[in-house]
């Protein structure tokens, strides 16, 4: 007669090792690493320069509305609605200007978050080969009610980025 027996050790052996889990805080990772500070830089530098532009249009047709209202009893009513239109046609083009750099600012910002992102997740997934992580959460207050700290693996993240992003 055959006997077959399992002993734990064989039957243990054909069951995977647990592996681990661990969080990002890209949120983090976006904002000390030397590549998202230099593209949050970049980006207020936009903002500002775009900000400023529009602020001196503004101004300018502002002064446009001014100077139409000082002389508007000396103006004819035919001048006056002319001088009025081509108001309101600037005006209109000041709001699409002010949408247009809204929509570039946006844009910009997606590029620059999304090479960032990319590179984080290149960085996170090496880290997870070395260490055996099976799975990386990003961790949000949306997503992420309670993590223990020790599953966060951010600090290394932003670490590894730095070195091999420069």
């Amino acid at each position: 007669m055959l006997a077959v027996s399992l002993a734990p050790a064989t039957a243990h052996a054909a069951v995977p090792e647990t592996k681990r889990l661990a969080l990002v805080d890209l949120q983090r990772v976006l904002l000390e690493t030397s590549q998202g500070k230099k593209a949050k830089r970049d980006l207020e530098k936009a903002v500002s320069k775009s900000s400023a532009k529009l602020e001196r249009k503004a101004r300018e047709l502002q002064q446009k509305y001014e100077d139409l209202q000082a002389k508007a009893a000396m103006l004819s009513e035919d001048e006056l609605m002319k001088r009025s239109q081509e108001l309101q046609q600037a005006e209109a083009e000041l709001q699409m200007l002010y949408q247009a750099e809204q929509e570039d600012l946006m844009k910009k910002e997606g590029l620059l978050m999304e090479k960032i992102y990319k590179n984080a997740s290149t960085v996170a997934k090496q880290l997870a080969d070395k260490d055996g992580i099976q799975v990386i959460l990003v961790r949000s207050e949306l997503t992420v009610l309670y993590a223990n700290p020790k599953l966060d693996i951010t600090n290394r993240v932003i670490v590894a980025y730095d070195k091999k992003f420069k």
